[in-house]
């Protein structure tokens, strides 16, 4: 990690300490903060704002995007048409309808080449040229080639991607640890062990290696969670445990009816 980067994060655990009083407030719709005793710090000249984070603020005037430290202090002035949050040392900025990332400096760390860009999370930002989508590091390089059609940002070390119209799970060197075969997305958010999947039609539920813990037969499941699902086969309902195994038979003719025995 180049030593922009390290001291930009440094400076922003700092500055975060301060920053996380802040509160965004709004009148005579123009936008400032205030401290926690509700006396104002910054003023309210912006027309439109978030909140900080990691120290810095989105801010915008007459349809032009800046960012401001806790200062109030104009970081990165207002000539963009777009930006995100702050985050990993970085600015995501977009400008004549292409977005990259800037530095602390006001400096590209990524041209401001790309269709789409995500904040970063777990260290890497989805990014997307020319319809594909990819994932760049804190130093602008793209480090999992851009050829997907869609990605999900990084969840405990795996990203859901979709690939020729299937969906499956990359880490974060780009290898793909679920098979890209399933019909529909579906994503593991953070602490998630399980995701229920489909395979033209049929569903079940695989844990985080892509192994199936509900075997993928069933014209349905239901539920939240990683506890017992509601399932339908040939019409019929019943109910599983988390490891697949029958607790209420798949007798049933409608869901409503199962879900009355549980109550």
């Amino acid at each position: 990690m180049n030593k922009i980067i390290i001291f930009s994060l440094i400076v922003c655990s700092v500055l975060n300490v301060s920053a996380q009083d802040f509160v965004l407030f709004e009148e005579n719709k123009k936008y400032g903060f205030k401290d926690k005793d509700n006396n104002i710090v910054i003023q309210q000249t912006y027309d439109d704002a978030s909140a900080f984070k990691e120290g810095y603020a989105r801010v915008e005037k007459k349809d032009k995007v800046g960012y401001i430290d806790i200062s109030g202090k104009i970081i990165i002035g207002f000539k963009y048409d777009g930006g995100y949050d702050f985050s990993n040392g970085l600015f995501p900025a977009m400008l004549k309808g292409k977005w990259g990332f800037l530095n602390l400096k006001g400096e590209s760390v990524t041209p401001l080449k790309y269709e789409k860009v995500n904040s970063f999370v777990e260290d890497l930002a989805e990014v997307k040229s020319n319809g594909k989508c990819g994932f760049i590091d804190v130093t602008g390089k793209e480090v999992i080639a851009l050829k997907y059609e869609s990605t999900y940002s990084f969840q405990d070390g795996i990203s859901t991607v979709k690939l020729n119209g299937k969906w499956g799970c990359i880490d974060k060197l780009g290898t793909e640890v679920i098979p890209i075969i399933y019909s529909k997305d579906f994503n593991f958010v953070k602490g998630k062990k399980s995701a229920t999947v489909e395979i033209n039609g049929k569903f079940g539920v695989i844990d985080r290696t892509g192994k199936a813990l509900i075997p993928i037969k069933y014209d349905d499941v239901q539920g939240f969670g990683e506890g017992e699902k509601f399932v339908q086969l040939n019409g019929k309902w019943g109910i599983v445990s988390a490891s697949g195994e029958i607790l209420v038979p798949i007798t049933y003719d409608s869901l409503r009816d199962v879900y009355n025995l549980e109550r």
